[in-house]
């Protein structure tokens, strides 16, 4: 699913440049004000975020201090990361509760000037790749449960 989700960035990457770039030409070369080109602009570099946050997410790739957990025994270090990803469940938990929520509450209701994409579609997609960062971290933390020298404890344990 990684992969899956690292092409569909690429691609939202791709079309956020494009967007980006006609932009420019429009009010530049044109001096014609494009303000939808900002819209989908702003809404690929939120989709950006999102879908790279939960391609990373499975192998444990996201930025963390862990200079005091360093210091501690593996059975503390185990006990700390499982404490971590709690509670970063229950974080991914409410946010996609709010996100599901937003979603149905702004289905019908227009971004701005793009008429055909709608506030609620923008909610749905955080809620869907929050719903992947839910899975990914509780497939680590019951490897790290089990204690297997699987992807996600070995990345974790490492200097």
């Amino acid at each position: 699913m990684k992969r899956l989700l690292e092409k569909l960035n690429a691609v939202v990457l791709l079309c956020m440049f494009g967007v980006t770039v006609l932009t420019v030409v429009f009010r530049g070369v044109l001096g014609i004000s494009a303000a939808w080109s900002e819209e989908l602009a702003q809404v690929s570099f939120i989709l950006l975020v999102f879908i790279g946050a939960a391609a990373v997410m499975e192998d444990e790739g996201h930025i963390r201090i862990d200079t005091v957990v360093e210091r501690l025994s593996r059975k503390g270090q185990r006990v700390v990361r499982i404490l971590g990803r709690l509670l970063t469940i229950l974080f991914l938990v409410l946010f996609a509760s709010g996100a599901w929520d937003n979603a149905m509450m702004n289905w019908e209701t227009d971004l701005g000037i793009l008429e055909w994409l709608k506030i609620g579609h923008v909610y749905l997609a955080l809620f869907l790749t929050t719903a992947i960062m839910l899975f990914y971290v509780t497939i680590n933390i019951v490897r790290d449960v089990k204690n297997d020298s699987g992807r996600a404890s070995a990345a974790s344990q490492a200097p």
